[in-house]
Formats: structure tokens, C-alpha cells, sequence
């Protein structure tokens, strides 16, 4: 390369250096000033820019058919309502012919209980008539009275397609069976819901609503699992505080507590990554998750602009949560009203839009927008596959400071994804650390999810800080670190090897000891991860592997030369320090988990769904038999790990026994649908009177904690097999093979 193209590639490297800098490396806005006085600028008069589209002409109505209700929810009090002037389809045509509303494209029709009129269809054919421009119309129903809400809305349906114009519906259910009866307080109300879903499901677009308070939020789960199951659509909200529903003094209305708000983070995360493929709808979950952490609403809301909301004596509010009613299209000009008032919207677009977790949906904010990108770039340059990381990495970090007043150690590996026995390992790492190297130290952890590791944090009582791993903060953190650690969990076939092997080539170029410690290696199936483990492994200066057979891989197959040590797995020290003298119960438990594809690569994806299956036929099969061969009086469901990322095992319980154990009489079966925390297993265990373990680190809990249990390897002869064999403890394995042979049929 000529000495003028390498100028004019380091000049255009220097560009982009510049750029980067300017939009993405700040961690304070204060240290980019152009950038983040325009970004700051942006969204504190983003109100008032929104409120220049505040004249635009309403494109959305949500039209309340009535102010009563034959519910009486938990989370609403229009049920404590008398019934009083309704508009009529006459005023509603008369409402509508004002020229305010010639844009409008589509109406939601609520209540109330819409279906309380039996003229209900006369209200949407005066919007049909009334509107030129309609596209849609929509209603919600608690289908109490089932016979009378299948009726009206048929007639509805029927009026639409007479009129080329779409129709939708969503049935209010909000837990599976008494669960639901007990947030609407009518008994049988679940069950009429489901009679009106399956009538409607084929016939019209229909969705299921499901409204979350503190009276459902431990059971919005089963209620994913029954909408699965049955082939429903289905949207969830949390409960807000809404003027029309008379709700704003109602506790059960965001006022979870720290374990609810984490269990929810967990649902909104599944519902993102295992379920909602609509865009628009994924935008409000990402939303929904910001504003349970305490930031901001994250989308914007078609009432900020083109929407309003007409209720049913013919009043005009700008949207329903918050404002108030602002006049009357029956007693005035509609245009009127809604110009004169605008006002009231701008406050609301102030004071209240960025906190309202209300489901209306709509586009990123600017500063949901700015999130994203920066989350996106993030992930694209510390990747394996980066072509940028030597620059980015040079730009961003200087020298090590030299005022620190503790050292720094920084753990890393597949923190934000934890499972419980992920969480032992963090603890006993820790604890190590401090009898092996510092007493005193500050932590940091990486974490991909961090949210889950501040949990895992307070869980464990360790003051640490954690820093995303796809970020600024974590290449800082890597170059500021003494100590880095890749702690525990196996170095496998993941993209996500991109966190240790990022991490150890910031800190190596800094001075940082390197430490892999007590992980285990495998399966490495593909050329390309064998490779990343051999560059970290060789970027350690202190290599503890968990295993022989991992320690013999690396010499042997990765060819890694230095010194590797053969040591127990971290976790091994919390657990035992947690063993507790508990009474014995006569429950036999099951720590299990969902078998995956991975430890059977030399399969096709066809045979290994056909060896699935026959696999956990036979796994029921052992479950039932040991239950009776013990003679126990309980088979109880524990978990290893809640969340998505990773397959949380609460969803393979319901799958399985939903699918093996429904018809199953013989001893009381059930499963914990709760958080697990590294206490809780270690207490479930030593209260069994067996468990089978399926989970690595349930087997090394097991193990660890001298109970009597069965360690099911799912690893074909991997990571279960190695640590049974180390312990001389093979007595208690049972293969694939074994579990096939005997209780396959």
C-alpha cells in the first residue's frame, strides 16, 4: 500500500474516529457538548415539538358506548357507575358529520360493556355513514353475557363486511380460569370468555386482552401457555391509572413490589423474544420494560396528535388516561372544542405522556429511537465478526488511572442471562478472590441483560456495580480492570464468546491479570468458536478449568501449551456454605430443563425432534416410577433458571406436564411457578427425599449438598458425565441410552 493511500485511509479513519466519538462514545451528555446540546434540546422541547402536530385533525377515536359495566374489575370502578344519557346512533351520526372528523380512519368502541346496548350495531353503522374516510372499526368485550355479545357482534361483523370496512375484536381475559374471575369478580366469567373466542377466532381478527395488576402478575404466564396452546392471539398491558375508568385511587395498579416488577421484566422479555412477531407491538413491550426499570416511555401515542376520545353522553377528551373532558360535541361545535382546548393537550404532552405505560401504540420516541441505534452499534462493534474493534477500542480508552484507591476487578461471561447455579458461581468467585488475591476490591460485572444481574447482586448480598456488555462503559471498564475474570459456565458454541475474548484483549493491552476460572469447555462444534476459546485461553495468564476432560480438550485438540489447572467448580464453595438442617419432606423434586439441539449436533434437526420426543416420554416415564417406587406423596416442579434467554425451565414444566401428566392420578403433581434464587434451590433440595437433575449445576447442587437424586445427562456423555466422573460419582447417572432402554414405552 503507497504512503498516499495509507494517508487517505487514515484520514478517513480519522473521520469516522471523530464521528463515532461525537454520537456515540459519551457516557455523560456533558462531555460531547455540540451532539448532546442539540440531543438535549431535541427532547426537552420535544413536547412542544409533538404539540405542532396537536391542530392536525383527529385520525382515531376511541368511542365509549356507555359509562357502565356489568364487571366489577379490580383494577377500574366504572361499575360503581348509575346509567345515565347515552348518545344515541342519531347524535353520534350528528357528532361525526362535523368536519373535525373528516380524516378519521378508524374507531375503537369501549365502555363500559359495549355489548350492554342491544343497539349497538346502530352506533357503528352511524360512524360507517358518518365518516368518509373510515377504514376500521374495533370493539372491546368482557363477554359476561355470552349469548348477547356473540349476537351483537356477529350483527356488527355482518354490518362491516355489508360495508367493505374492517373489523376487529379483543375478548378482556386476564388469567386462566378462577384467576381471571377473581380480577373481573364475576364467577364464570372465564368461561363464557372462551365460549365467545372460540365462536369469533376463525371468523373475525380476534384478540385477547390481558390487563396486569398485582392480582394477576404471578399468573400471566400460564395465561401465555394457554394462548399458545390453543392457537389465540394476545396482547398485554400493565394497568394504568385512567380518568375515564374512575381507577386513579386503585392499589393494585402499579404497585408492584421488587419481586413482581423483576418477574414482569422477565414476562415482557419472553413476550419480545418467544412470542409477539408484530413490530408495532414489540415497540410498546421494549417500552413497557423501560418504564419497569424507571425510564421513560419509550413510543410515542397516536393521541398526542390524530386521536381523541368521545364518550358516551358526547363529551371530547384528548386521550383517556389523562385528560380532562374539554366539551361537548352534543351542546357546541366539535371543531371548536377541540381547537380552543389545545392547552389541556400540551400540559398532558408535558406533564404526563413519559410516564404513562397505557398500551397505546405508535412509533419510537427520538430518545427510544437513540437507544436502539446505540444498542445496535454496540453489539456491531465488539462482535466476533467486527472489523472496527483495534480502532474503537484505541479511541476510547487512554492510560490506566492511576487515583484509584482499591483495585478493580471486572467478572465477565454470560452474566444477564444467570441461571441460579450461575449465580453460585458468581458468589464463589467473589469469595475466592478475596481469600486468593484482594481482600478489599471494587467489582464490576458485565452483564448482557443487566437488569437480571443487579438483581442477581442484591440476591447474593455483593456490592458490585454491573455494565452492559455491549457498551462504552464496558471497553472503560476492561481497561480501567486489574483483575479480569471469565467466570464460570462454558465456553462454547455462542456468539456471545465475543464478551470474554473483547474483554481479555482490552485488558491485556492495559496490563490486567487474565483468569479463566473454573469453566468448562464444549460442545465446540464449529471451526469458528473452537478458534475464539483458543484465543481467549491463550490471552489467560491463569487457566482453572472445571473438568479433566475439558483441561485434556484444550491441551490436546486446542493445543493450548501453558498451565492449566483442574479445579472445582466455584459454585461448589457458595452452595456448601448455604447447606441448612431442614426437615426432610416426603416430595420427590425435579430440576428440569428443556433438551436442546446443541449436545446433539451430530443429528439433523428432523431425527433430533424425533429423539426429543422419545426422550421425555421416557423422562415422564422415570419421573412417575420413582415416585412410586418411593412411595412419596407429592412430585413437585423446581427451577433452575426464569428466564427467556437460555429457555426458562418454569415453560418446558408447563409443556411437560401439560403433555405427560395431565392424566396422571396416582400422586399430586405440581411445580413452583415463583423466582428461584441460589437459597431457594439449596433449600428445596435438602428438604427432598429425592430430586432429579437434569441442569448441570442442579446435578452439582445435588452433589454438593449430599442429597439422595439421579443426575439425567442430557449431555450425551459432556459436562454431567465429566463432573460425576471426577467426583467418583457415576452411581448416580443416568444416560439418554438408560432412559430409552427402560422406561421408553
Amino acid at each position: 500500500m503507497s504512503d498516499e493511500v495509507k494517508a487517505k485511509a487514515m484520514k478517513r479513519i480519522s473521520k469516522l474516529v471523530k464521528a463515532f466519538k461525537s454520537r456515540m462514545m459519551s457516557s455523560k451528555p456533558g462531555q460531547n457538548v455540540k451532539f448532546w446540546r442539540d440531543y438535549k434540546r431535541f427532547n426537552k422541547s420535544g413536547p412542544f415539538l409533538r404539540a405542532n402536530r396537536i391542530q392536525d385533525k383527529p385520525s382515531v377515536i376511541n368511542l365509549n358506548a356507555n359509562d357502565i359495566c356489568n364487571s366489577k374489575c379490580v383494577m377500574c370502578n366504572i361499575w360503581q357507575q348509575k346509567q345515565d344519557y347515552e348518545i344515541t346512533p342519531k347524535d353520534l351520526y350528528n357528532i361525526l358529520s362535523n368536519d373535525l372528523f373528516s380524516e378519521v380512519r378508524a374507531i375503537g368502541i369501549t365502555g363500559g360493556e359495549p355489548t350492554l346496548r342491544a343497539d349497538i350495531h346502530e352506533l357503528y353503522a352511524a360512524a360507517i355513514d358518518a365518516l368518509p374516510k373510515l377504514e376500521g372499526l374495533s370493539i372491546i368485550t368482557n363477554a359476561i353475557k355470552s349469548d348477547d355479545v356473540i349476537e351483537r357482534i356477529d350483527r356488527i361483523h355482518r354490518l362491516c363486511l355489508d360495508r367493505s370496512i374492517s373489523f376487529s375484536m379483543m375478548v378482556s381475559v386476564d388469567g386462566v380460569g378462577t384467576v381471571h374471575d377473581s380480577v373481573r369478580r364475576r364467577e364464570g366469567n372465564f368461561e363464557s370468555a372462551i365460549r365467545v373466542l372460540e365462536y369469533f377466532n376463525k371468523k373475525i381478527d380476534t384478540t385477547i386482552g390481558c390487563t396486569i395488576s398485582t392480582v394477576n402478575v404471578w399468573d400471566v404466564d400460564e395465561l401465555l401457555f394457554f394462548v399458545q396452546k390453543r392457537g389465540y392471539k394476545a396482547r398485554f398491558r400493565i394497568a394504568e391509572f385512567i380518568k375515564r375508568l374512575y381507577n386513579e385511587d386503585l392499589t393494585v395498579i402499579r404497585n408492584f413490589d421488587a419481586d413482581e416488577t423483576y418477574h414482569l421484566l422477565l414476562f415482557f422479555h419472553k413476550l419480545m423474544f418467544n412470542y409477539e412477531k408484530n413490530p408495532l407491538y414489540l415497540r410498546t413491550y421494549k417500552s413497557i420494560i423501560n418504564q419497569l426499570m424507571g425510564g421513560k416511555r419509550l413510543i410515542e401515542c397516536p393521541y398526542q396528535k390524530g386521536g381523541m376520545v368521545l364518550n358516551s353522553r358526547g363529551e371530547i377528551a384528548y386521550c383517556a388516561p389523562k385528560s380532562k373532558i374539554i366539551g361537548s360535541g352534543l351542546l357546541g361545535d366539535s371543531s371548536q372544542v377541540y381547537y380552543d382546548n389545545l392547552d389541556e393537550k400540551r400540559t398532558i404532552l408535558k406533564n404526563y405522556c413519559d410516564s404513562c405505560i397505557h398500551d397505546y401504540h405508535d412509533q419510537f420516541t427520538s430518545e427510544g429511537k437513540f437507544l436502539i441505534k446505540k444498542d445496535t452499534f454496540w453489539k456491531r462493534h465488539l462482535s466476533l465478526d467486527s472489523k472496527t474493534f483495534n480502532w474503537i477500542n484505541t479511541c476510547i480508552v487512554g492510560e490506566k488511572s492511576k487515583s484509584k484507591t482499591r483495585p478493580k476487578v471486572l467478572i465477565l461471561g454470560w452474566y444477564g442471562t444467570e441461571t441460579v447455579g450461575d449465580k453460585a458461581i458468581l458468589g464463589g468467585i467473589v469469595e475466592e478472590l478475596r481469600e486468593t488475591h484482594y481482600r478489599f476490591f471494587d467489582l464490576e460485572v458485565a452483564s448482557i441483560f443487566p437488569f437480571i444481574t443487579e438483581r442477581t447482586l442484591q440476591e447474593l448480598q455483593i456490592e458490585g456495580t454491573v455494565v452492559a456488555a455491549y457498551s462504552r462503559d464496558f471497553v472503560v471498564a476492561c481497561s480501567q480492570a486489574d483483575v479480569i475474570v471469565m467466570g464460570g459456565g462454558p465456553l462454547m458454541d455462542l456468539e456471545e464468546l465475543s464478551i470474554p475474548l473483547r474483554g481479555f484483549e482490552i485488558g491485556k493491552k492495559y496490563g490486567a491479570l487474565t483468569i479463566v476460572y473454573g469453566c468448562g469447555l464444549g460442545p465446540l462444534s464449529f471451526e469458528k468458536y473452537r478458534k475464539v476459546v483458543k484465543r481467549i485461553l491463550r490471552l489467560s495468564d491463569v487457566i482453572k478449568l472445571r473438568d479433566k476432560a475439558s483441561a485434556n480438550y484444550a491441551k490436546d485438540t486446542l493445543r493450548i501449551g501453558k498451565e492449566i489447572q483442574v479445579v472445582s467448580d466455584p459454585a461448589k464453595r457458595f452452595v456448601n456454605a448455604r447447606r441448612i438442617d431442614v426437615k426432610q419432606d416426603n416430595i420427590l423434586r425435579c430440576y428440569l430443563r428443556e433438551w436442546t439441539y446443541e449436545y446433539n449436533a451430530h443429528l439433523s434437526k428432523q431425527e433430533f425432534a424425533e429423539q426429543k420426543e422419545k426422550f421425555e416420554l421416557a423422562l415422564a416415564n422415570y419421573v412417575k416410577r420413582k415416585a412410586k417406587e418411593l412411595n412419596v406423596d407429592e412430585i413437585y416442579f423446581e427451577h433452575m433458571h426464569n428466564f427467556a434467554v437460555g429457555n426458562d425451565d418454569r415453560d418446558f414444566s408447563r409443556v411437560f406436564l401439560d403433555r405427560y401428566f395431565s392424566d396422571f392420578k396416582d400422586v399430586p403433581v405440581s411445580y413452583n411457578k415463583r423466582l428461584s434464587t441460589v437459597d431457594s434451590i439449596v433449600a428445596s433440595m435438602m428438604r427432598s427425599r429425592f430430586n432429579i437433575c437434569m441442569r448441570f449445576h442442579a446435578v452439582l447442587f445435588a452433589h454438593t449438598l449430599k442429597t439422595s437424586f439421579a443426575a439425567i445427562d442430557y449431555t450425551n456423555g459432556g459436562k454431567i458425565l465429566n463432573y460425576l466422573k471426577d467426583a467418583d460419582s457415576l452411581d448416580h447417572l443416568v444416560s439418554v441410552n438408560t432412559l430409552l432402554k427402560n422406561y421408553g414405552s
